[in-house]
């Protein structure tokens, strides 16, 4: 009987477990930081980084043909907020897809001259240039060729784009595309 006592008191020492609220615990953290990291993995996984889409917002423009080779696309503007000059470019397409190239404004065509006939009249032949100017009174904010003479310019429904050409572009077929910049994602495009 002797070895009976002794292997039970060494059963009793050796079955020492973890108290049931210090368990408890135990588990709950445990579930807790794993589920932690699975949100987290989780996330990770699903997050893309998708930019703002933003819209010109062009309409369909009036032609004029105010002076010899000089031509004037008139485009009203309906922008979403937060477009600037800077997020995005401008081509002339023709309707095969080919850009037309753009040319240098004359000298008297820029920022804060109101747009007349007189200032902005023909590019060289068979190109264009962008006036950027305000309806209300055809002042011109800024100039676009290749890029914009004022790159910062928040657009509003309150301007308009005077496209000049020095053929009409009207019902050819040819369109004003927006070309986005930097990571903004701009849309734009408007038959001529």
């Amino acid at each position: 009987m002797m070895g009976n006592g002794k292997t039970n008191r060494w059963r009793r020492k050796t079955k020492r477990g973890v108290s049931p609220i210090i368990a408890t615990i135990l588990l709950v953290a445990i579930t807790v930081v794993l589920a932690a990291v699975l949100y987290v993995l989780v996330s990770g996984l699903t997050h893309t980084s998708v930019s703002t889409p933003y819209s010109v917002g062009m309409s369909t423009p009036s032609t004029s043909n105010p002076g010899t080779n000089t031509y004037w696309e008139i485009i009203p503007l309906s922008p979403t907020g937060g477009v600037t000059t800077a997020m995005f470019g401008l081509t002339v397409q023709k309707l095969s897809g080919v850009s037309i190239a753009a040319s240098t404004p004359p000298a008297t065509c820029k920022a804060t001259n109101p747009i007349t006939t007189t200032n902005c009249g023909a590019p060289a032949a068979a190109g264009w240039y962008i006036a950027l100017a305000y309806q209300s009174n055809s002042t011109i904010i800024s100039m676009y060729t290749t890029a914009w003479s004022a790159a910062t310019v928040a657009l509003s429904s309150a301007m308009e784009l005077l496209l000049v050409s020095y053929t009409s572009y009207a019902a050819t077929g040819d369109s004003l595309n927006v070309v986005s910049s930097g990571s903004s994602s701009v849309s734009g495009s408007v038959s001529l």
